[in-house]
């Protein structure tokens, strides 16, 4: 046994809380007119998230599936990746969530058709404090999208969210019925996913039985490395099919690809990363009960 293994024997008792996520995760929305709402989680900064959102969300409007994604980081990350200038925003996802304000407001076309963005700046920074002063806020954003966005409008809505697990984070996972979690393929970066469990399962018991967690995707992997392989291992000897086949590599295309406001599919789409994300986006369609004459990325 290596070392490696040694100290993952503690998070052995992730097995049993995943598997339980997994029996219970799958729910096909039998209305045609109502959206996929995908989280894509993680309290730990740097693995790859919005990254994730971005490219997920590129690929899925590239496939030919009206998408929406909703910056909800006061950091502004999938807004700039996007070519959205955060400095210059007046109305943003800030206001769609504590101001009401019309989706058609605050919404943007992207690079691609099919695919929009509702930005946000450092006007989300107080958002914690104020969502707690609003009447059942954990279910505040959950409220505005069911009310304000049109059945039908979007057939998937990608939220990138905040690296906590905060007041924000909790709406999120409220308004969702799906959350998709990217990690590492390090130590350390496992160390948060027993708490994020912890925190699906409570959201799932008392507010929102709907939700299910899509997948696990390991990002930034290196084959080269053995650490990154052993992890890849356990986790998957841990969790089952709860990973995604598709592993994202790291790849320095996809690290320059939102210095040019453009998802990697369109900035290399030969590239590692461009390909890896679409295949993970079909292993997305099929998990979500899509068609399987809708999974090709056009």
């Amino acid at each position: 046994m290596s070392p490696f293994q040694v100290q993952f024997s503690s998070f052995r008792y992730l097995d049993l809380i995943f598997r339980l996520c997994y029996n219970q995760r799958i729910y096909v929305f039998e209305e045609d007119d109502m959206s996929e709402i995908i989280a894509v989680v993680n309290q730990k900064g740097g693995v790859g998230k919005t990254t994730t959102a971005i490219n997920v969300a590129a690929c899925l409007a590239a496939a030919g599936h009206r998408t929406l994604l909703i910056d909800a980081d006061s950091q502004g990350n999938s807004s700039s990746g996007l070519g959205i200038s955060k400095q210059n925003l007046k109305e943003n996802f800030y206001h769609f969530l504590m101001h009401g304000l019309p989706w058609s407001q605050v919404i943007m076309e992207g690079p691609l058709p099919d695919l929009y963005l509702m930005p946000a700046n450092r006007d989300l920074l107080p958002v914690n404090h104020e969502l707690r002063a609003t009447a059942n806020w954990e279910t505040h954003l959950k409220k505005l999208l069911e009310e304000k966005l049109p059945a039908g409008e979007f057939n998937f809505v990608i939220i990138d969210s905040p690296p906590n697990l905060d007041t924000l984070s909790i709406n999120i996972m409220a308004a969702a019925n799906r959350l998709l979690i990217p990690t590492l393929p390090e130590y350390l970066s496992l160390e948060g996913l027993a708490d994020l469990v912890d925190t699906y399962r409570r959201i799932r018991e008392k507010i929102n039985p709907k939700l299910s967690i899509l997948g696990v995707l390991i990002t930034k992997h290196l084959t080269t490395h053995r650490l990154s392989r052993e992890v890849t291992q356990n986790l998957r000897e841990n969790m089952g099919s709860l990973v995604f086949e598709t592993v994202i590599p790291q790849n320095v295309r996809v690290a320059e690809a939102p210095s040019h406001c453009l998802p990697i599919i369109m900035y290399d789409p030969k590239s590692s990363g461009a390909l890896s994300y679409q295949a993970v986006t079909r292993e997305i369609l099929s998990r979500c009960g899509q068609k399987e004459h809708e999974l090709e990325i056009k």
